[in-house]
């Protein structure tokens, strides 16, 4: 399953860089983050309910489009993932609907793997940031991973956390 996700995060990779020239606004560069997660399995396995921490690095390709990879470590697994994320606050509507434009909502998509039991499978999420400043933003995530032949049928992280862009 190793394998399997490698070739996932490979093939997420090169999707994301396939659009690095479209709509570039040079508003690109890296960030980095940490959060607080809570993971929910559900169909009954070897993980619990539990609670931990995760690291996040990533790389804003345009404006909108970021690709970033995650570490996330808990009381009895250990999670990487690799995903895509899609920044909302080009439309006008959410500055005009929340009144403030530090704002930014987002989607996610990407692949997951838990390593209790190589648990791999797609991921999908949505989010958003509050930017305190142009540099730092408190994140709020919540996502569901879908197992694919594993005893857990689906696994929702909510997660908080502090990210840093440079």
């Amino acid at each position: 399953m190793g394998k399997s996700f490698s070739a996932v995060a490979l093939a997420l990779a090169l999707s994301c860089a396939a659009f690095a020239d479209e709509g570039a606004s040079g508003e690109t560069g890296w960030y980095s983050g940490a959060a607080a997660q809570l993971v929910l399995p559900q169909g009954g396995a070897r993980m619990h309910r539990i609670g931990g921490g995760a690291a996040r690095v990533g790389y804003y390709f345009t404006d909108s489009l970021a690709f970033e990879a995650e570490a996330a470590w808990l009381e009895n697994v250990v999670g990487l993932s690799a995903r895509a994320v899609w920044h909302l606050h080009g439309w006008d509507e959410f500055n005009m609907l929340f009144g403030y434009e530090r704002f930014d909502p987002f989607l996610t998509l990407g692949a997951r793997g838990w390593m209790h039991g190589g648990q791999v499978g797609p991921s999908a999420g949505l989010g958003a940031f509050y930017y305190l400043t142009d540099s730092w933003a408190l994140r709020f995530d919540a996502d569901a991973t879908i197992g694919l032949d594993t005893d857990v049928e689906t696994a929702f992280t909510l997660s908080v956390g502090l990210q840093y862009s440079f």
